[in-house]
């Protein structure tokens, strides 16, 4: 499964240095070297995962210092899943 989210916060830049923290966690749960964050204000941000496995996101997203993360920098998140577009 890809999964992109969508998401409000209280600071992106802040938030951003949080996500720099964690994201060697994310080889856990789905294709680290391929994950990308965008800013696309002061308070809103876009993120991709890639071979997401959902089974150890969520045990990822259900950690106390996850959830902490979250709470901290008031993120909002609305997820969404998706599939590559084929031409062929």
């Amino acid at each position: 499964m890809n999964l992109m989210l969508t998401a409000t916060c209280d600071d992106t830049d802040a938030f951003y240095e949080a996500y720099l923290a964690v994201k060697p966690e994310f080889a856990d749960w789905c294709d680290v070297s391929r994950c990308v964050f965008g800013k696309i204000d002061d308070n809103n941000l876009v993120e991709l995962f890639f071979d997401v496995d959902p089974p150890k996101l969520q045990a990822w997203l259900s950690q106390p210092s996850t959830q902490q993360m979250f709470e901290q920098h008031n993120l909002v998140p609305t997820r969404y899943t998706f599939e590559p577009l084929s031409l062929g």
